[in-house]
This record gives C-alpha cells, sequence and structure tokens, in this order.
C-alpha cells in the first residue's frame, strides 16, 4: 500500500494530469479510476433499483478516494457492501481493479447446520483471518450498527465490536475507510434551526430513518479505540435531493459565529468519511 501525498488546495498549484482534486486536498492516483464511469453506472441501476437515485454519487466519490490509496491488486474487504454497489465501484477501476469481498446481513454462516444464521457485524466476528485485507471498507453502514435493547435503550457496543473486528482483518499498513452521515454539519443546523432533529437522515411518523448519526469527533474516537492511526477526517456533500450545497453553504457562516470559530473541513458537508491506518509493528 502506497501512502497518498496531499496538498491542501488553499495552495496555488497545478494540478497535474494524473492528479484529481477532492474535498480539501489533492492525490497523487496509484489506480486509475474512471468516476464519471461510476456514474453513469449508477444512473442505470437507479432505473430499477431507486437507492441509487441518492446513493450512486456517494459510492462513486467514496471508490474515487479510496483507489487513491490503493495499489493494484489489493485485497478490498467491503463491510456492509452488497453485489449491485461492487459492481459499480469496478467499473470505475479501468485497470488492474482490485479484489472486492463483500460481508454482510445476507451471508449465511454455518450453512447446513441447525444453527445456521445470518451475519450480525454487532455481533459476530469476521470469517477471515487476522491481517486478511490490504484495505477495509465501511459505506453508510455504520450508523446502523447501534444495539437496541428490550427496554428501549441504545447502546455503542455493535458499533465498536465491527470497527474492531474491521481492525483486526486489516494488514498492518493496510487502509481502513468509513462513509457515514454527518449530524454536526450547516445542514443539520438548519433543522436544529428549525425544531427537527439536528441529523441528515432522522426518523420521522412517515419516515424511517436513523437511531443516531456521527459527529466527526465521534469517528474519530472510534478509530482510535480500534487502534488506528495516521487519522484523516473530512466531509463531502451527497445529499443533493434533500438539501443543495448553495443551500447548507449560506448557513456555514451563521453555524460558525455560534460556534465562535470556523468551520473544520470535516464540519463542511453532511457525509463524514474518515481514512486511517493500522500500524505497522
Amino acid at each position: 500500500m502506497k501512502p497518498a501525498r496531499g496538498k491542501s488546495i488553499l495552495e496555488k498549484t497545478a494540478a497535474s494530469p494524473r492528479r484529481i482534486w477532492i474535498c480539501c486536498y489533492s492525490f497523487d492516483t496509484v489506480l486509475p479510476f474512471d468516476f464519471q464511469r461510476v456514474l453513469a453506472y449508477t444512473v442505470g441501476l437507479a432505473a430499477t433499483f431507486d437507492y441509487f437515485t441518492i446513493a450512486g454519487p456517494r459510492f462513486a466519490m467514496s471508490a474515487r478516494n479510496l483507489a487513491m490509496r490503493l495499489s493494484p491488486q489489493d485485497r478490498v474487504l467491503d463491510v456492509g457492501g452488497f453485489d449491485q454497489a461492487r459492481d459499480a465501484v469496478l467499473a470505475g477501476f479501468t485497470e488492474s481493479p482490485p479484489h472486492w469481498d463483500i460481508i454482510n446481513g445476507d451471508i449465511l454462516l454455518d450453512a447446513g447446520l441447525d444453527s445456521s444464521r445470518y451475519f450480525d457485524a454487532r455481533t459476530d466476528r469476521l470469517p477471515y483471518a487476522d491481517n486478511s485485507f490490504d484495505a477495509v471498507v465501511c459505506w453508510e453502514t455504520v450508523e446502523h450498527l447501534f444495539n437496541i435493547r428490550a427496554d428501549g435503550v441504545v447502546s455503542w457496543d455493535g458499533v465498536v465490536f465491527a470497527c474492531q473486528e474491521m481492525a483486526r482483518v486489516l494488514k498492518p499498513g493496510g487502509v481502513w475507510q468509513v462513509t457515514t452521515t454527518n449530524r454536526f454539519c450547516p445542514r443539520t443546523f438548519w433543522c436544529f434551526k428549525n425544531g427537527l432533529a439536528p441529523m441528515v437522515n432522522a426518523p420521522t411518523m412517515t419516515h424511517m430513518g436513523h437511531i443516531f448519526e456521527f459527529a466527526g469527533e465521534d469517528l474519530l474516537t472510534l478509530a482510535r479505540s480500534a487502534g488506528m492511526s495516521e487519522l484523516d477526517l473530512d466531509s463531502f456533500n451527497a445529499y443533493d435531493m434533500h438539501f443543495d450545497v448553495p443551500r447548507a453553504q449560506q448557513l456555514a457562516p451563521e453555524m460558525a459565529a455560534m460556534l465562535g470559530r470556523p468551520l473544520l473541513r470535516h464540519e463542511l458537508y453532511d457525509t463524514l468519511q474518515l481514512f486511517a491506518r493500522k500500524p505497522v509493528g
């Protein structure tokens, strides 16, 4: 695995032909990745699978950012992924695509035995040996791993366990990528101002949503508790259909004034993205 090199877009430096910009940093790409091809693929999927209407751009951006940190033939584990998303992502790797494994709740454990059941990331160990993967990704999944007790109390136990398992199967020096909705950004500030739950996807009487969403500090705490290092936290916009970027960014100065400081880059947009590495040695 080759560490990516970044440069702030605030520096007036020309981008080379093999350099692409994302969020606040630019990286020399290791694997060629066709972002527009993935977007086109997800548009085709959205015709019969409405989930991709919103999720398609998120997958494309997440995969593009991951490609900057991969080497040819790396082995990737996608925790919570599914076949259609994998196929869309791999369409973007025009050369030397990574080997892409999926583990999700449709995986039957101990098939054929009386004790067979479906995989649950909150309680089941990942069915892989230690140090098996060059990268582990968890896109739009960790917010679904909270445990709900019989009395209705919500616990972080499932989230913590799943993150520790992802760290276990990651090779030393390997990349961990997590994306999730961001509960601390101008969009959720607007919700707060209007008496709504300060979340990107809050449940209502007529809409199913998340039990809880993460702020940037939550992800950093999870990564540290899993033993990760080289933490790189950012954000990007992925929910244009419900709350466009200009509308959100109009509120950024007001939110900054309330905080008494400028917004950090992981506080700017509605989707958090964390990259980290498993220490070597």
